[in-house]
């Protein structure tokens, strides 16, 4: 019985010739697969199988960027976790240029801490100076996003054991005590 209401369902939004597009919202509309229209909240009356609507909230999100392992120009390591904070400014923009919007800024957020990292040395990696040039290198509008923020959560100078990247390391080196 569920595939019935589906099916109800699919129809019912087939033929369905408005849209409703709430105040933290933006979208697209897309006649006949070229001609692009961007909206803004309200009620927008669509034609079913000539227009297609695309909408994206607005608001401030907040993505958690997983940690990750960098050594400085002096060979210290550190391992580093952020969050940044980002909205959508152009929707426009943002599809006519990106996929997935939260893979690149990861993928951007990452590169800029990895790339400032392994240019300076441990005394000059502190939080607030990290924090400091990423966001001065995300003040640029890119891909119709805006970066409201970057922050270091975690940082922690670790020590690293590279015992697998030794050539002279091998299985019968390691050995476990038994104990009684």
């Amino acid at each position: 019985m569920n595939w019935i209401k589906e099916l109800i369902d699919y129809l019912t939004n087939s033929f369905k010739f408005w849209e409703v597009i709430s105040p933290w919202e933006s979208g697209l509309r897309i006649r006949l697969g070229k001609h692009i229209k961007k909206i803004d909240s309200g009620i927008h009356f669509k034609i079913p199988f000539i227009d297609s609507i695309y909408v994206q909230t607005i608001r401030m999100r907040v993505v958690s960027l997983s940690p990750q392992t960098i050594t400085t120009k002096d060979n210290k390591t550190l391992t580093i976790s952020a969050a940044v904070g980002y909205s959508i400014d152009s929707v426009e923009k943002l599809y006519n240029t990106l996929h997935q919007p939260q893979v690149t800024i990861v993928n951007i957020i990452k590169g800029e801490i990895s790339k400032y990292i392994s240019e300076n040395v441990l005394w000059d990696c502190t939080q607030e100076k990290i924090n400091e040039a990423i966001s001065d290198s995300l003040k640029i509008d890119q891909f119709g996003l805006k970066y409201h923020y970057v922050k270091i959560m975690s940082y922690a100078v670790v020590r690293t054991f590279r015992l697998i990247q030794d050539q002279e390391w091998n299985d019968e080196d390691i050995t476990m005590d038994k104990r009684d």
